[in-house]
């Protein structure tokens, strides 16, 4: 499963819209878009054995609506899915709430066939 599939399945039926890559979807007040880059790493033999994928994950919601349990549950998935636990870092601002969750895992350099 890549890393796009694990994101998706892990952070559904968390916010009425779903998560999204990249672009938010749709016209909810509360959201989760998430986005990642990919490293080559584990050198061998003169080429990567795994991709580290940086993570992050971003929360929106309303300032009136309380995410303390939200928040938590977001981190709580990613890492039982394999993910390292999150740094949550606020970025809210006059609009909303916005809290980006970092974090990172790895994946295996498939072999072309």
């Amino acid at each position: 499963m890549s890393i796009n599939e694990r994101l998706t399945a892990t952070l559904s039926g968390l916010t009425p819209s779903g998560p999204a890559a990249d672009t938010k979807k749709g016209n909810g007040a509360e959201y989760i878009v998430f986005n990642y880059s990919m490293i080559p790493a584990d050198f061998g033999d003169d080429d990567a054995g795994h991709y580290l994928a940086l993570v992050q994950v971003h929360l929106y919601a309303p300032h009136e609506k309380n995410t303390v349990k939200l928040r938590r549950e977001i981190s709580r998935r990613l890492v039982s899915v394999g993910f390292t636990r999150p740094s949550i870092t606020p970025a809210s601002d006059e609009r909303g709430q916005h809290y980006v969750f970092e974090c990172e895992s790895a994946e295996a350099v498939e072999e072309a066939e």
